[in-house]
């Protein structure tokens, strides 16, 4: 080990450049590509509130394409939108084989929309469009990612799951103060973190068990 790995620390709430910095330093200067991959998905999502370029998640708060006679509003004479009512929203986490994605869809009626949809009168956005629409973070390979911690992971793969779990909380909470978000369910990070920890430990209790068993027998011999 070198001296730099044993002075490296890790704040209690550190931001992803300092998990990033940490890493480097507990692996000798240098971030592994998986580790890597996921940073860098979290990075992207971390910054999709504020990056110029546009996303589903600017898209879906645009309220020029909020369907206005539905939701009462109005543009006044400087081209500043109003309205009365925000669009509904479901919001679902979901973990699929390219990591973990969080989804939206609008409501027409009490019905939830999963296909392209243009001016439609019950629909309380003007047009949706699933492709650009729908998925609005994902964290590629972070299921995987989770499942490499608890086998061979240190305490900088944990920072990063952890922060990841920030992240969306943030972007869901932003989404719940620019929109109406009737409905949020799926399977969380933390949920899947935990569940990756209880098979952990028990598949390490089975090992203990195994070893006293195998104890037991050679003692006999």
């Amino acid at each position: 080990m070198s001296g730099t790995h044993n002075k490296a620390q890790l704040p209690s709430n550190p931001t992803l450049k300092e998990i990033n910095w940490y890493k480097k330093q507990i692996n000798w200067g240098e971030l592994p590509p998986f580790y890597h991959l996921v940073a860098s998905s979290v990075s992207e999502s971390e910054g999709i509130l504020e990056h110029g370029f546009d996303n589903a998640v600017k898209k879906i708060i645009d309220r020029r394409n909020w369907n206005l006679d539905l939701l009462g509003g109005h543009e006044d004479t400087l081209g500043e939108i109003h309205c009365e009512n925000k669009p509904r929203i479901a919001l679902h986490q979901v973990f699929t084989e390219r990591g973990f994605e969080l989804w939206a869809q609008p409501y027409a009626k009490d019905v939830t929309i999963d296909k392209y949809v243009k001016d439609n009168r019950f629909m309380e956005f003007n047009e949706w469009d699933p492709v650009s629409m729908k998925s609005l973070i994902r964290i590629n390979q972070l299921h995987k990612f989770i499942g490499f911690y608890f086998e061979r992971g240190d305490k900088a793969d944990k920072a990063l799951i952890l922060h990841a779990h920030k992240v969306v909380h943030k972007i869901i909470s932003f989404l719940q103060r620019e929109l109406n978000v009737v409905k949020l369910d799926g399977v969380t990070i933390k949920e899947l973190y935990q569940l990756c920890e209880r098979d952990s430990r028990a598949c390490s209790d089975e090992v203990d068990i195994a070893k006293l068993m195998l104890g037991e027998n050679h003692n006999k011999e």
